[in-house]
């Protein structure tokens, strides 16, 4: 080793001393005694026997780059410990550190929700010696081996299948995988490769940096892959795509995948995770589809898909699919605040206001078997008078609760009640707001969600949604979720079994379909709730909406921009945490966004929801709600859930909320004109002529204008009259933008 100055500190935070070598022997010894007890030496070293706000030198190899962000990991022969310069390197005044180089950093210890890190403080060195080094061989774990030891390190998993294989990647989003019979959890920043790749649906060896992320300091250990080299498949043959439940019916559903390779198909299914039945296709495919059939209505089967090719073969996770419930599939909404009933297309929507209390109470009510409420908090006498009531009837109710909130309601329950707490202080936690009614009973079953928490603020104050399905195999999904928290499916709660949080696993069917229409569902941490809102935003074609509390995404800010930057899409938005840190709001402004702060107007804006294309029943309209704020909390920690609604009539009444909102807001009724404000265009969609209908005199003489998808004029036509025909046959058959005059312009679909 190198020889290095002696020096001999004061105190941990008092500044060194330098010590002449001509010093006595006893100075000399004293320096032995200081070095000794104080001069740090390697990266173990500083991680053990020093604290945050202790300077520290560390020397090791670089082992990540900037998939991870501005965060380096940094490793020796002893141990791994993140290096962090508060900003970019370069702004700092340093080299951008890469992998392979051999760097020393001095600066002070600090920690960010458990993670020990070196830096952003103090920071009077930073020095590359060498480069192009190999890195340290990795640690060889199973999942459960992630903690402090090897915080900071490389680390191998062998024979790793993600929960949630198939899905797309997203960045701040963290994905569970199973290995070795234990769980384990990956975390993909926003600037990492891995975005918007398709996460391996087959097994897989795993590598990358041990991490930790947690709000008390405990557990939250987690892998950092480092790019796609990090996630190796183990087979010649793999899934290529996750699997897809299609043709669902009372009796039967089709599952489909794919595979890099031609292979056969096999489904192995039963009504328990042991499954019991199989289905095999020998014919070698790419595409693989197995029909099952059959089943019975409104009941949740197992599944898992192989395919095997030579010697080799590849296997999904076992997976939850429901079938159609012989249920009535009733889709009701109801709204806390103020709607606007004159942009109804199908069915007047409902203010509640403050008999909202009385609507949940009404349907707690019906059940006559059981009811799982999971709330993250409560204390209206309505729903607790329903609750007791219920139970006086004997009802089975079981309750799980958020254990940072008073709860004050819970108190006036009757006793006989079991109530299960999520305690681990993360978060928001268990933010759920949902009731499952009577899942057993085909005619009874309900869910009840929503945004609003079963407080009297938010029932009676908030503007707030509610919606109600009854269906019996999404009631059943529902329990599921529940049973998983509550940790055991009877009256009792199992805490040695319970799950919350990024310890849950998928354990719930995806898709349903409900009085005709197609609904999905989400639950977080699992089921990757960001991924399927941006998938709802990225198919917007005509119009897009949105209300919500917080809004700190990133990659839903994109792509709300993203759908703005369509010629034919003008998103609109309100918002709560308009000044929050990490709110999208000023990015969205800046954008050109029309997105309104909710800030300073009574209540609190606590919807979490989305309408797509409500205006256009042959685009799929779509609305999505639930307790899921678009913030990476929600993402990666909460307990939540979420719909996503296909259906025409349920988009036009949450869009009737919506228009309501903004009129509260303060936003005029001129300020949501379109070209059919001054003259009405039909019919739309059109073949080969449109009329056009002048709604005022006064706008005669005016143009008529189309452009193309390109932005093109293709059409421009004074208005003469009161009612114009105008032939439009010689246009190619898509999506035009028609304006009158100096009007907002709207949409022109021509067949």
């Amino acid at each position: 080793m190198d020889s290095e100055p002696i020096y001999l500190f004061a105190s941990a935070s008092n500044p060194t001393i330098s010590i002449d070598m001509k010093t006595s022997l006893l100075s000399i010894s004293l320096i032995f005694v200081a070095s000794t007890l104080w001069s740090q030496t390697d990266i173990l070293d500083a991680r053990t026997n020093y604290g945050v706000g202790q300077t520290v030198t560390v020397t090791g190899i670089v082992t990540s780059d900037g998939n991870l962000g501005i965060v380096r990991y940094l490793q020796d022969e002893t141990a791994g410990i993140a290096l962090y310069p508060g900003g970019d390197w370069s702004q700092n005044g340093f080299a951008d550190p890469q992998p392979g180089d051999e760097l020393t950093m001095t600066a002070e210890l600090s920690e960010y929700n458990g993670l020990l890190e070196v830096g952003p403080d103090g920071i009077s060195q930073v020095e590359v010696i060498s480069t192009g080094n190999p890195l340290p061989e990795p640690q060889v774990i199973t999942p459960g081996e992630m903690g402090e030891n090897l915080e900071g390190e490389i680390a191998y998993i062998q024979g790793a299948v993600f929960t949630n294989g198939g899905t797309v990647i997203t960045g701040n989003s963290t994905f569970s995988f199973n290995a070795s019979g234990e769980d384990g959890i990956i975390y993909v920043r926003n600037d990492n490769e891995l975005v918007g790749q398709v996460l391996p649906a087959g097994e897989v060896d795993l590598y990358g940096i041990i991490s930790q992320f947690t709000f008390d300091g405990f557990g939250g250990y987690q892998l950092l892959p480092r790019g796609s080299e990090d996630l190796v498949p183990t087979s010649a043959i793999n899934l290529s795509t996750q699997v897809d439940q299609t043709n669902i019916t009372t009796s039967s559903f089709d599952l489909n995948w794919s595979t890099d390779v031609l292979g056969d198909s096999h489904v192995e299914y039963g009504l328990t995770p042991n499954l019991g039945m199989e289905i095999v296709v020998d014919e070698q495919v790419l595409n693989h589809t197995i029909a099952l059939e059959s089943l019975e209505a409104g009941t949740i089967y197992y599944a898992r898909v192989l395919s095997i090719a030579g010697e080799d073969s590849t296997a999904s996770t076992i997976r939850p699919y429901a079938t159609v419930s012989e249920s009535p599939g009733y889709m009701r909404a109801y709204f806390t605040r103020e709607v606007d009933n004159s942009v109804a297309t199908i069915e007047e929507a409902q203010t509640l206001g403050t008999n909202t209390n009385d609507t949940i109470a009404a349907y707690i009510g019906t059940a006559q078997n059981t009811l799982e409420i999971a709330a993250y908090n409560l204390n209206n006498s309505a729903i607790e008078a329903a609750i007791n009531l219920a139970i006086s009837n004997g009802v089975e109710v079981r309750y799980i609760a958020e254990g940072q909130n008073a709860n004050l309601g819970l108190s006036a329950i009757d006793d006989s009640m079991p109530v299960h707490f999520r305690t681990d202080g993360e978060g928001s936690g268990m933010h759920n707001k949902f009731i499952v009614g009577d899942a057993d009973n085909t005619e009874r079953a309900f869910v009840l969600t929503g945004s609003t928490n079963f407080t009297t603020g938010n029932l009676n104050t908030d503007p707030n949604n509610v919606i109600i399905l009854g269906d019996q195999s999404l009631a059943r999904a529902y329990r599921l979720e529940f049973e998983e928290m509550w940790g055991s499916n009877g009256m009792e709660p199992d805490p040695s079994n319970s799950k919350f949080g990024p310890s849950k696993t998928i354990n719930t069917p995806k898709k349903f379909i409900i009085g005709g229409s197609p609904v999905e569902l989400y639950f977080s941490p699992t089921d990757g709730t960001t991924s399927a809102i941006l998938d709802a935003i990225e198919s917007t074609d005509y119009d897009f909406s949105f209300a919500t509390l917080a809004f700190t995404r990133n990659d839903l800010g994109a792509a709300v921009i993203e759908a703005g930057s369509s010629l034919f899409v003008n998103p609109r938005g309100a918002m709560e945490d308009a000044g929050a840190t990490g709110s999208e709001f000023e990015t969205l402004v800046d954008a050109g966004i029309e997105v309104y702060s909710h800030v300073g107007i009574s209540g609190q804006l606590h919807h979490k929801y989305c309408i797509v294309d409500q205006s256009e029943p042959l685009s799929d309209p779509t609305v999505v709600t639930g307790s899921h704020n678009w913030s990476t909390t929600a993402e990666t920690t909460n307990d939540e859930n979420t719909l996503v609604i296909h259906d025409e009539r349920l988009a036009n009444l949450y869009f009737q909320e919506f228009t309501g909102l903004l009129n509260a807001m303060g936003v005029g009724i001129t300020e949501l004109a379109t070209a059919e404000t001054l003259c009405h265009i039909f019919p739309n969609p059109a073949d080969s002529r449109i009329a056009i209908q002048v709604k005022d005199i006064r706008s005669i003489g005016q143009e008529l204008v189309l452009r193309d998808a390109s932005g093109r004029i293709v059409l421009r036509e004074s208005i003469t009259s009161m009612t114009q025909d105008i032939l439009i046959g010689h246009l190619t058959s898509g999506v035009y933008l028609a304006q009158f005059g100096s009007s907002m312009p709207t949409r022109l679909v021509v067949r």
